[in-house]
């Protein structure tokens, strides 16, 4: 049982090796999101102070809660790059709450509830210095979780209670 226990984490720890691969650039597809992170980042060269606005479409086949961070990158294979300020991240034109994630303050985590089936967008908003200028970002969703018990747990719960039931006919009998 274990070896196959082994075999699934394996399988499970390459597919989501090979889905997070390279990171898509401004104006490309995410794909259908789940749980393993689809990467997205973008780079340039600012002549001077300006906005950075990097757009993202991605696909959801169940309803999801989504989360994600992104930050900038300070550097890359020893050169150092110039910084960017974020300033707000939406999902279909609607502003998200952000924070500063625990990690670096200029980097921000943002998540997103209760979202619909179907396409959406991503759109992250900031403010680059000059030179050259970099992000990199992650965004996974996870399935929305209904209140409803499931019939399973109902047929559980009514179980028990009738066994309940018996057990103190039975004991007002004797």
């Amino acid at each position: 049982m274990k070896l196959k226990q082994v075999m699934a984490a394996a399988a499970l720890l390459c597919a989501g090796a090979a889905q997070a691969g390279n990171p898509v650039s401004p104006g490309g597809d995410l794909g259908n999101l789940n749980l393993f992170p689809a990467l997205y980042g973008g780079s340039s060269v600012q002549p001077d102070f300006a906005p950075v606005v990097a757009g993202y479409t991605f696909s959801l086949s169940v309803a999801s809660d989504v989360f994600g961070s992104i930050g900038a990158l300070n550097d890359f294979l020893g050169l150092p790059l110039s910084p960017v300020s974020f300033l707000a991240v939406a999902v279909d034109g609607v502003p998200l709450t952000f924070q500063p994630s625990q990690a670096n303050s200029t980097d921000l985590v943002f998540s997103a509830s209760n979202l619909a089936i179907g396409p959406h967008t991503l759109a992250v908003l900031g403010f680059a210095a000059p030179g050259q200028t970099a992000f990199l970002g992650s965004i996974y969703a996870q399935q929305t979780v209904s209140q409803v018990p499931e019939p399973g747990s109902l047929v559980l719960l009514l179980a028990g209670a009738g066994i309940v039931g018996v057990t103190g006919l039975r004991r007002r009998a004797a």
